[in-house]
């Protein structure tokens, strides 16, 4: 998601955490106000983002570990680099697990959490500490046999992943999908277009799925959420372009940014207009230099 505006910050005390599951051995948890997911892939765990903190990354753990018990996480999918997906994935890592994210943001997440970018594994064989993704990487086989696919272009951020399951038809689409909730537009390798084509890719039956999982908002099938989310970067982008067009200043960006029909949507006070800023510059051919490290907190 995004970070306030400077001088408005104000810490999320308050740590809420729902899990559902979705299949036998496959869980979505909502912890505070975005989503994870764990897979049980034969004896070991595959974890999809990891929460924001050490004291989330801990409550995630004791309810994996009270539905699916002691099996060790051993994979840890990174959808992408923000902040409150990653910085979670210390604790689990320290345990043992290995970390796979794209190649354009794998650096990044390593620099984030503190540790070495390892992409080859040691002399003993094995697997990469870090295991770097450029296009399809699959993980397991048989039942519960995972996906990690990049949809082949900036979208979200340069080095988006999403997690689909076949079989059990679940997408883990990380925050290329917002469903009711305004997305995060801020980040510097941010694609309008190729964030289009990528939900596009998503509405197709490449992905056949029952359940999306998005990165932030609500669980819905993956049409409805896929469509949602459509809308809202059209509209916000048709809206941007049109007034960057008319020759509007930015500056009145909280006037003329408005769309109704978000307004009483997660995010949209502490996002939407950020986001019309951003893409008004976009029309206009200014290039800015977003926020990379991006971490949503409520005020």
């Amino acid at each position: 998601m995004g970070t306030p505006p400077a001088g408005k910050e104000k810490p999320d005390t308050t740590l809420t955490i729902s899990v559902r599951p979705l299949v036998p051995g496959v869980y979505a948890a909502k912890v505070r106000y975005g989503w994870v997911g764990w897979i049980e892939q034969g004896d070991a765990i595959t974890l999809v983002d990891a929460t924001m903190d050490d004291r989330a990354a801990a409550a995630l753990e004791d309810s994996i570990r009270a539905r699916s018990g002691a099996k060790p996480i051993r994979y840890v999918i990174m959808t992408h680099a923000h902040d409150d997906h990653v910085l979670g994935a210390k604790r689990f890592l320290a345990q043992g697990a290995k970390l796979i994210a794209h190649a354009n943001v794998s650096a990044a997440i390593d620099s984030a959490l503190g540790r070495a970018h390892e992409t080859k594994p040691s002399e003993k064989g094995g697997e990469a500490p870090t295991i770097e993704v450029r296009g399809l990487y699959n993980l397991g086989k048989g039942a519960r046999a995972v996906q990690i696919v990049h949809l082949g272009q900036r979208a979200h951020t340069k080095g988006d992943l999403i997690v689909y399951l076949p079989k059990e038809k679940i997408l883990f689409a990380g925050d290329i999908v917002s469903y009711q909730s305004v997305p995060w537009m801020l980040d510097p390798g941010m694609s309008i277009s190729g964030w289009q084509a990528s939900v596009d890719s998503l509405m197709t039956s490449r992905f056949d799925a029952d359940s999306l999982v998005p990165g932030h908002g609500q669980i819905g099938p993956r049409i409805m959420a896929a469509g949602w989310m459509k809308r809202y970067l059209y509209d916000s982008w048709e809206k941007a372009r049109t007034v960057a067009g008319w020759g509007t200043k930015e500056i009145g960006f909280k006037d003329w940014g408005y769309l109704g029909a978000y307004e009483n949507v997660e995010f949209y006070l502490e996002t939407h207009f950020m986001n019309m800023r951003r893409l008004y510059n976009e029309a206009r051919g200014i290039k800015t230099p977003g926020r990379p490290r991006a971490r949503a907190l409520k005020y």
